[in-house]
């Protein structure tokens, strides 16, 4: 028995070793194909595979989805998610990878028969691949390399697969795959192209499920929400995995809600409830069927009830901001406003680790304030929206943008309310006007007393119910201290974010003013409001000097006042007609503004948006405002467009023929006609002094004249044109060809900036005077040489006492002042004396500009920080007198 057992696994071994030599790729045979088939199947692919599937589970586990949203039919999509499965999907490749490299088989195998090959014998002899699973292997690999989003990558290999497989089914899928990284990379066109290439009806049901979620995933990503109802639910109902088609389904109600089909959504929310869901689900499902229940044909008394259910229950307290939420979609739906609004502001003021939620809240408050036209509250609440909604949230560009018109909108009414108020308090009687400074001074300490007290209160009563939910075991852990117990600290922190808002760590931080109070509010920032001081600090809110700075108690204030609400009025009737559409709004604001500021610069063209607001509505109305403006401002562009229907055409024609004039002009220029051109551009400028060409024939004109004229007049008309056209190109051009003038002609600069020094500093130099030495360098010892001017002081001038300061100027040049001299001669006769080199040695080898000057002067100077140019004013006005 013994040898016979030696001599059966002898055999074994070498039969095993035959086969295995004779199963090289480099061989074709039914035995090699059937012995790399076996190997990759039940190894390589095996491991493979399992590797994927491991790594489709954690994306799971990792993956949360946002069941307020229409959330992505794919959870690999939520790349945070993906990366979970990074390791598995590298182990994915690589064993695709090594089957592809061992076991391929593309060596032909040889035809044993000269009989002639039927069609299926010829096809398998045309094969590429004669290993069942290597073309698995590409889809397998391509559809790791497509969650991992390497998606050129996937590309690249399902692409080669869909070409070189010769099994339908591995192309398909490949295919499928392909159109899913299209959607992935918003190439929408060409995954449609590959979609509507495949046929559906006899694919198997894996495929069949993966091909129409792919078609819903498409229609889902370009926001057709009917168009991917059906194809989603034909995809759910391939679905073999029972928590797939649990989320898919909710998925798929949540889409029917969205399209607008509330009987469908409901339909499947009820689907969802019978499927034994997670309880996360289940509890979102019963919220949404809240949202979409049908009030006319139903009793909604049940679905309160259960909502109301839900509320009272312990584990549903972070889910309280939901079922308010579901509460205000169901009064909505039964047009109990008042309930509905109610229910609304509770789920934000609830709302503590659900940011989507709190902006979904404020959102419905935001669009219910809009809708009923008052714009401030909207602003309130749209301002929130986009503060906690996150980008991505449908529609956040619209609102974020409608959130900006409102908020400029509100800056506006608010500017008007405010300068009404200012100005009517500053009308009162001095008596009248500090009684009422002294109630809202009052009035603010009452309400800090009832805030701080309400804190107390709320401290004490948190504090019970903590110890209550210590004795009832509810922190799980013994010990755990309020600030290590994390849900309680989060609750703790929202809770003072909404009492409080957002305050910096320090002393005494309840005594800051986070809101502007009432009407003395100026426009300043929300900055200057919290520093301008603690209750007891000079100018804080319970002083009446902060009130009384802020009122226009003289002429000129009461202009700036004045200008400020003009501005505001006309703005607010701007922006209602042209950005919100509120054209009956827009003239009130607008009739308000003429009526009120009838001389204002801009009465024009408010009487002209009048009219075009009126024409349709009030053809009277507009008839009046038109023979206001014609009669008013007859030379207006508005009174011209106004009183002449061919007015735009005329222009159109005038600008073609001035287009016409200065192309004729330019060409003689070039051709160095330079008289010619000349005389062109001057009958330009007189036959069309409204043309956009303006600037241009006033900058060839300056060319033509250019060897006309000397440098300094040259210049002069170049820096008219800059003056008069500030912004154009034209005077840039003119500004550069100034620079250049400059660089050429030192003189001319010196000229400019004698003029310019002229305009700026005060010729009055009698009075005071400073001594100023400026060290033409930004890297001195400012100490040493202050100390060395200080030194020539007292060996020169120890009785006087002069002071000697020195500084760093815009971090170019040290200034050292020495003063105060009585006069302009005392300043004169120690500049005489001081002699740089003598002074300051070696301590400096920069250039050193000396002068006196005048308190008056040495303050624009310091403005300026230009001694270049008092410089040149001082040789011109005090060397002369020397």
């Amino acid at each position: 028995m013994p040898v016979t057992k030696s001599l059966y696994r002898f055999l074994a071994a070498f039969l095993i070793m035959a086969a295995a030599a004779s199963c090289s790729v480099e061989k074709n045979t039914s035995l090699s194909r059937f012995y790399h088939n076996l190997t990759s199947r039940y190894n390589i692919y095996f491991n493979g595979y399992q590797s994927y599937l491991n790594g489709l589970d954690r994306i799971s586990a990792s993956n949360s989805d946002n069941y307020s949203l229409v959330f992505p039919i794919f959870e690999y999509s939520n790349r945070d998610a993906a990366t979970a499965a990074t390791g598995d999907m590298d182990r994915t490749i690589q064993k695709c990878s090594k089957l592809i490299s061992l076991h391929s088989i593309t060596a032909r195998p040889e035809i044993k028969s000269n009989e002639p090959l039927t069609g299926s014998e010829k096809e398998f002899y045309e094969r590429s691949e004669y290993n069942d699973w290597v073309d698995d292997s590409y889809l397998l690999m391509g559809k790791a390399q497509m969650i991992q989003g390497k998606y050129n990558e996937a590309r690249i290999t399902l692409l080669h697969n869909s070409r070189e497989s010769s099994d339908p089914l591995v192309v398909t899928a490949s295919q499928i795959w392909l159109a899913r990284i299209s959607t992935e990379t918003a190439g929408y066109s060409e995954a449609a192209r590959l979609l509507e290439k495949i046929s559906p009806a006899r694919l198997p049901a894996e495929i069949k499920a993966e091909y129409f979620l792919s078609v819903a995933d498409l229609a889902l990503r370009q926001g057709d929400y009917s168009g991917a109802i059906e194809p989603l639910a034909s995809g759910v109902e391939e679905l073999s995995s029972k928590n797939e088609k649990i989320r898919l389904t909710f998925l798929l109600a949540r889409v029917a809600e969205e399209s607008g089909n509330r009987a469908l959504a409901e339909k499947h929310y009820r689907e969802v409830l019978k499927m034994n869901p997670p309880y996360e689900l289940e509890f979102n499902a019963r919220i949404n069927q809240a949202g979409v229940f049908d009030v006319e044909s139903g009793d909604a008394g049940d679905i309160r009830k259960n909502l109301n259910k839900l509320m009272r229950d312990e584990k549903n307290r972070e889910y309280l901001d939901q079922i308010h939420y579901a509460l205000g979609n169901l009064a909505l739906r039964e047009r109990d406003t008042v309930s509905a609004l109610d229910h609304f502001r509770k789920s934000a003021y609830l709302s503590t680790g659900n940011s989507t939620q709190k902006g979904r809240s404020y959102l419905v408050l935001a669009d219910y304030w809009y809708d009923a036209s008052d714009y401030l509250k909207a602003q309130a609440y749209y301002d929130s929206t986009a503060t906690f909604l996150s980008t991505d949230y449908p529609g956040y560009s619209e609102i974020s943008t409608l959130s900006r018109t409102l908020t400029e909108l509100a800056g506006n009414l608010n500017t008007i309310s405010r300068e009404d108020s200012l100005q009517y308090v500053a009308s009162l009687p001095q008596p009248q006007r500090e009684s009422l400074i002294a109630g809202i001074i009052n009035e603010i300490t009452l309400r800090e007393r009832e805030a701080e007290a309400e804190v107390d209160q709320r401290y004490n009563m948190g504090e019970f119910y903590e110890n209550q939910r210590r004795f009832s075991g509810d922190i799980s852990a013994s010990g755990k201290w309020y600030f290590y117990n994390q849900p309680a600290l989060t609750f703790g922190k929202s809770e003072f974010r909404n009492r409080w808002g957002e305050r910096p760590l320090e002393d005494n931080w309840r005594r800051i003013n986070r809101s502007r109070t009432g009407i003395f509010a100026s426009g300043s920032t929300a900055e200057e409001t919290d520093t301008a001081g603690l209750s007891g600090a000079s100018g804080g809110i319970k002083s009446a000097d902060y009130y009384l700075r802020n009122l226009p108690l003289t002429d000129s204030l009461v202009e700036i006042s004045n200008e400020r609400i003009a501005l505001a009025l006309y703005n607010a009737g701007r922006i209602l007609a042209e950005q919100l559409e509120e054209v009956i709004l827009a003239a009130e604001y607008y009739d308000r503004f003429v009526s009120r500021f009838p001389d204002h610069m801009m009465v024009p063209q408010a009487l002209y948006n009048l009219v075009m607001l009126s024409r349709n509505k009030s053809p009277a109305l507009a008839e009046g405002y038109s023979r206001r403006l014609v009669s008013e401002y007859p030379e207006t562009e508005f009174a011209k467009i106004i009183s002449d229907p061919d007015y735009y055409s005329k222009r159109i024609e005038e600008e073609r023929r001035s287009a016409q004039l200065y192309n004729q002009a330019f060409e003689e220029y070039k051709n160095g006609n330079n008289t010619a051109a000349l005389s062109l551009c001057e009958t330009g400028l007189e036959k069309y002094p409204g043309s956009e060409l303006i600037p241009k024939f006033n900058l060839l004109r300056t060319f033509a004249m250019a060897t006309m004229v000397d440098e300094r007049e040259l210049k002069a008309m170049l820096a008219a044109i800059v003056q008069e056209f500030p912004e154009s190109p034209e005077a840039e051009r003119a500004s550069a060809l100034i620079t250049h003038l400059n660089t050429e002609i030192p003189e001319l600069k010196i000229e400019e900036e004698q003029q310019k020094a002229r305009e700026l500093f005060s010729t009055d130099i009698t009075g005071p005077h400073y001594f100023v030495a400026v060290i033409m360098n930004n890297n001195e010892d400012i100490n040493r040489l202050t100390f060395d001017v200080i030194n020539f002081n007292i060996d020169n001038y120890t009785s006087e006492n002069y002071s000697a300061n020195g500084e760093l100027r815009n971090n170019r040049f040290v200034m050292i002042t020495v003063g105060t001299f009585p006069g302009r001669d005392e300043a004169t006769a120690y500049r005489e004396s001081f002699d740089p080199a003598m002074i300051f040695g070696d301590h400096t080898s920069a250039r050193v500009i000396t002068f006196i000057i005048t308190p008056d002067n040495i303050n624009i100077l310091k403005n300026e920080n230009d001694p270049e140019k008092y410089n040149l004013f001082f040789l011109e006005n005090y060397m002369p007198a020397k």
